[in-house]
């Protein structure tokens, strides 16, 4: 019973992280442009200049944690400070006070979201570095994952169909200005939410209480983590997955709007691929702790690279059950690179005490979490200039829709602009899907390895030998961290002259 309830309130950070993402990727572009009138360029920019200031933020807020000691722990107590900026920020990005001059208006939503990303910082950093402090059983931490990413996407759900649903009721249905107070209204719900998840997630957890003594780390020493050969391939992974993901969110409703003309049956079809997202999440935890964690991807990614390639056929006259399934299909994928991804991160942390001699949860957490946002931002920019290149107006598109007695949506759809928007939504995850599924399986990491890695850490603390491995074992380490057992014994201060083994 204790370590379902200590799942769960693990789990419960996902909440905000899953949701708040969702609520971010699928509607804050959109309530810049079109509810704050915002340029398309300016709004990408705010979104740029946010991943900038993460660059400064998650890699400290790494260190930080490493850090700290308190009666709460080092990663914990970080749960309770951020409760209260994680919902404030979370308002205050969708909220701007009447402002109206543009150029105020502009440096004020810059504001409000390098305010959101530093509380995400703050709560998100130290959760994604305390798993491996909670547990160091291979699958135990992939169970946890399970439940955490199943939160994630129940979260994720919710935040697909109810702000919709607020932002209408309150604000109407037409997307423009006239919601303010709609967005408002979601904004206050959701901030109320995710703030309480954090307390539940403080209480609910605990961490190892034999923690390391700090350790001075230097810059050249934080760019070390790049000298991680098993960090470098995960970070293939992760971060083509996670924009893949990210550029999917970002383009889809503009897709399901201008390119298949089903806006009416967009929370349907969202609402479908999260549903099947987390329906497919257990028997991937399960062929992850069977197969390793890395094998669900060679599974879903082809899967969902298919899916895609499928699109190139699909138009307004498509029935709207056609795009649920190929929905449900790539929820295959989705599914199987957010386990994947977030489960082989803790793992990651082992591997480098192997190798390096210190342990530095926090900073490698920090330094995934600001490459994940960088990557991000600079997507979303990209994009945002290339639909501006395409000629995109989202405006002039709902004026003529609601003006013209003679639109004609079939003909619009065959416009520049939807072609362009199309062929977006299809080339670019293919192309992120493409190089996810290459580093995978470039992967090699597994139970087998890692056991062998923890029981050699474990011999090293004893007596400073892998003396109680066998040969198979210290091979099986080499191998998962890339790097030879004359290394390993060095960076932990040992030779291995005497015949150490």
């Amino acid at each position: 019973m204790n370590r379902i309830k200590a799942k769960l309130s693990y789990a419960c950070g996902d909440i905000y992280g899953g949701g708040a993402f969702l609520v971010f990727s699928t509607l804050y572009m959109n309530f810049l442009v079109l509810v704050e009138e915002v340029p398309i360029l300016a709004a990408t920019g705010i979104i740029l200049a946010g991943k900038i200031w993460d660059a400064v933020t998650d890699p400290l807020m790494g260190r930080l944690s490493d850090r700290t000691r308190s009666k709460f722990g080092r990663r914990r107590i970080y749960f309770l400070i951020g409760a209260v900026p994680v919902a404030l920020s979370f308002l205050m990005m969708f909220f701007s006070f009447g402002i109206e001059d543009m150029s105020v208006k502009i440096i004020y939503h810059a504001i409000a979201y390098m305010s959101f990303g530093t509380a995400f910082t703050i709560v998100m950093v130290p959760y994604n570095a305390i798993l491996s402090d909670m547990t160091s059983d291979y699958n135990e931490r992939t169970s946890f994952t399970t439940v955490r990413m199943l939160m994630s996407g129940a979260s994720s759900l919710v935040c697909a169909v109810v702000p919709g649903i607020i932002i209408k009721s309150i604000g109407g249905s037409v997307n423009g200005p006239a919601q303010k107070s709609g967005y408002l209204a979601m904004a206050a719900v959701l901030a109320a939410v995710f703030g309480a998840c954090w307390i539940v997630t403080f209480l609910g957890t605990r961490e190892r209480k034999d923690l390391p003594k700090p350790e001075k780390v230097s810059f050249k020493q934080w760019l070390s983590v790049f000298s991680n050969k098993p960090y470098r391939n995960f970070l293939g992974i992760f971060l083509s997955f996670q924009v893949a993901v990210d550029l999917v969110l970002a383009v889809f409703i503009f897709y399901i709007d201008l390119v298949v003309l089903k806006y009416k049956s967009y929370e349907l079809i969202v609402g479908a691929l999260l549903v099947f997202q987390m329906l497919f999440m257990i028997p991937q935890g399960s062929i992850a702790k069977k197969k390793g964690k890395a094998f669900p991807l060679y599974i879903g990614i082809p899967l969902w690279i298919l899916t895609t390639l499928l699109f190139v056929f699909i138009d307004s006259t498509t029935s709207v059950y056609v795009i649920l399934f190929f929905a449900v299909l790539i929820a295959v994928g989705a599914s199987a690179g957010n386990l994947a991804t977030w489960s082989m991160l803790a793992d990651i942390y082992d591997l480098d005490e192997m190798v390096s001699g210190t342990r530095r949860e926090g900073i490698y957490s920090g330094m995934t979490t600001f490459l994940r946002k960088a990557a991000s931002g600079v997507a979303i920019f990209l994009l945002g200039i290339g639909l501006s290149a395409l000629g995109f107006d989202q405006n002039q598109y709902n004026l003529i829709k609601t003006s013209s007695a003679a639109f004609d949506p079939a003909e619009y759809a065959k416009t520049g602009v939807v072609s362009g928007i199309k062929w977006t939504f299809i080339a670019v995850p293919v192309v992120l899907l493409t190089v996810c599924l290459f580093f995978a399986l470039k992967n090699k990491i597994n139970k087998k390895r890692f056991d062998a890695v923890i029981k050699g850490l474990d011999s090293i603390r004893a007596d400073g030998t892998l003396s109680a491995l066998t040969e198979e074992e210290i091979a099986d380490i080499e191998t998962a961290t890339g790097v030879n057992r004359e290394a390993i014994l060095l960076a932990h201060g040992k030779s291995d002259a005497a015949g150490e083994v």
